[in-house]
């Protein structure tokens, strides 16, 4: 028997994620999670959804940067070597597998392949949605008529030497990318804007934790950085403008709702979306903060250059 195991990096979607493992119940095998540190009730809730019996194990990463690869090997040897994967398929928690006529997933496996792509089908909020329904895709029901060509891979596990970009968009093996054609008639229904509050928070810490790593993280990141630099530099074209508002005008986009299959949520909870933001990115820059501190006081490297970074003087004019 083909076994599918999903791996997700998560933070702070206690909004979507029950919905989520409620879904992929009927796709795949078993749920691996790695948390970046929610400070929100995601982990909460994913532990009343263990307790009821969803098969689903849950890590927790310390770090406050970004290595997008590195978590990325490890969550795919976890997934093949521990929970035995004959099929590793990576989602984050606002991605939701569609296949025709809601078959699962182990139906439409490709013969023969090693990789597939899942292409990104994005959804939007528009003016119509009912705020008050707590599943995602029930709520938001429209999509954009307009699509990219970003999907998202899976492999077959056990592969030795494979490297998965940072976001899984592709993968290597000794340093060729391999082949990844797409399932014909399945994809990943996308939720990436439940309001606009969520997003400014989103981008706001993902911003932060990419530059605290770095070089790299500045690569990875640069779908960040405009809107960033707009919050930081020009918040009342965000905060005045229409970028609260619904991203989805009906005339734009697409009625296609996802064929969700997990039914009503126990463990969701309303909250102000505002609220939410503002507490979720202070909690995150906390502990960004003293991350650095952290380094600052134990590592003898990192303290001689923080000492010479704070004894340094620069003529400016």
């Amino acid at each position: 028997m083909t076994r599918i195991v999903a791996v997700t990096r998560i933070l702070n979607e206690d909004d979507i994620v029950e919905a989520f493992v409620r879904h992929h119940a009927a796709h795949v095998d078993h749920m691996l999670f790695l948390d970046n540190g929610s400070c929100d009730r995601t982990l909460e809730i994913l532990k009343a959804l263990q307790d009821e019996g969803f098969r689903l194990t849950v890590f927790q990463s310390a770090s406050a940067s970004f290595d997008q690869i590195g978590a990325n090997i490890w969550a795919y040897q976890m997934a093949s070597q521990i929970l035995g994967a004959d099929w590793v398929v990576f989602l984050d928690a606002d991605e939701f597998i569609a296949t025709p006529h809601a078959v699962p997933l182990v139906t439409q496996l490709p013969e023969g392949q090693v990789a597939a792509c899942l292409p990104l089908v994005n959804y939007g909020q528009t003016p119509e949605d009912d705020e008050r329904e707590p599943v995602v895709p029930w709520r938001m029901r429209w999509r954009f008529a307009a699509q990219n060509e970003v999907g998202k891979v899976m492999l077959r596990g056990g592969l030795p030497g494979v490297v998965m970009e940072a976001g899984n968009h592709g993968v290597y093996q000794a340093g060729a990318k391999l082949a990844a054609p797409r399932l014909e008639g399945v994809f990943l229904a996308h939720y990436p804007r439940r309001n606009g509050w969520q997003v400014l928070q989103k981008i706001a810490a993902g911003r932060l934790k990419a530059l605290a790593a770095g070089m790299q993280g500045e690569v990875h990141s640069r779908h960040y950085a405009s809107p960033f630099e707009t919050l930081r530099d020009k918040p009342w074209e965000l905060f005045e403008g229409r970028y609260l508002a619904c991203d989805l005008e009906r005339r734009d986009g697409v009625e296609a709702p996802l064929a969700y299959l997990g039914g009503s949520l126990q463990y969701w909870q309303p909250s102000r979306p505002e609220m939410k933001a503002l507490q979720g990115f202070l909690q995150f820059a906390e502990r960004l903060a003293r991350a650095h501190g952290r380094l600052a006081d134990e590592v003898p490297q990192a303290k001689g250059l923080v000492e010479a970074w704070n004894a340094k003087r620069e003529f400016l004019f």
